[in-house]
């Protein structure tokens, strides 16, 4: 093969494996910007290299991680409950679509609300990884002389290093405040801890090298490159990629006459 070819080559391999290796991943799209700032804080904060952009001008936002550390991500955003859920608000629910309602379908619609906008307040405790609130309004009988009580479950999955047991007395109270008509007994809390994931098992093994290294591998290469073209540069080639002994440049023809007029004059002395 000839030389020229095998520089360029091996130069177009170094190029590709440069690309390769900074090669990133789509985890998420669809993103609100303060959902994928969270995430990437999450992220950078154990060593996953990630990076956002946005291609609608910031209404979207997608989130991308280096395609080794993909697993290891996943793993992260897991155990910080990223990206949040998301939840209705009665504002939302009740909007006026010109349709009428009926009374059934604004009271499921109600208690619906309820329930998501409880369940958005709780999420936002430090610790908390998923909320969920399910509220019970019975539709008592006016005319009966027993009414049923109303009551609400709320269920928690929290951090491993969270102490979420000690405001199971502040989230019971905030419940029974947002629901009319619930008494503190009525509100049952039912508090899990999530499992502890050894993040530093499924961050992929890494190579530290030191900085002087890098940069005195970086000059070899680039020596080598270049070294390679310049004698590429200076070898004539045919059209068949083979050297041919007519081709010679000028002034090697030149020292080759001056020599033979040398040798002819040292013969006539």
């Amino acid at each position: 093969m000839p030389l020229h070819r095998l520089v360029v080559r091996l130069l177009g391999v170094l190029a590709l494996s440069v690309l390769l290796a900074g090669c990133k991943k789509e985890l998420y799209t669809g993103l609100s910007e303060q959902d994928v700032n969270e995430m990437m804080v999450a992220l950078l904060e154990n060593g996953v290299d990630a990076s956002k952009d946005s291609a609608d001008g910031g209404k979207s936002w997608k989130l991308n991680v280096d395609g080794d550390q993909l697993v290891h991500a996943m793993e992260v955003l897991r155990t910080r409950g990223l990206p949040r859920s998301k939840f209705d608000d009665l504002g939302n629910l009740f909007k006026k679509d010109g349709l009428v309602s009926t009374p059934t379908e604004e009271r499921i619609r109600f208690i619906y609300g309820m329930s998501q906008e409880l369940s958005s307040t709780l999420s936002k405790i430090d610790g908390v990884l998923v909320a969920r609130v399910q509220i019970v309004l019975p539709n008592n009988d006016p005319l009966a002389q027993t009414a049923k009580p109303s009551s609400a479950a709320v269920f928690i999955k929290y951090r491993p290093s969270a102490d979420i047991t000690a405001l199971i007395p502040q989230i019971k109270t905030l419940v029974m405040h947002s629901v009319e008509g619930l008494t503190y007994d009525q509100v049952s809390v039912t508090a899990v801890a999530a499992d502890a994931v050894d993040l530093a098992r499924s961050r992929p093994a890494a190579v530290i090298m030191p900085p002087w290294l890098v940069g005195l591998l970086a000059f070899g290469a680039m020596s080598i490159a270049a070294a390679g073209l310049f004698v590429v540069s200076r070898r004539p080639w045919t059209r068949a990629g083979a050297h041919e002994a007519g081709s010679a440049a000028p002034w090697r023809k030149r020292v080759a006459e001056l020599a033979a007029h040398l040798r002819r004059r040292q013969r006539a002395n």
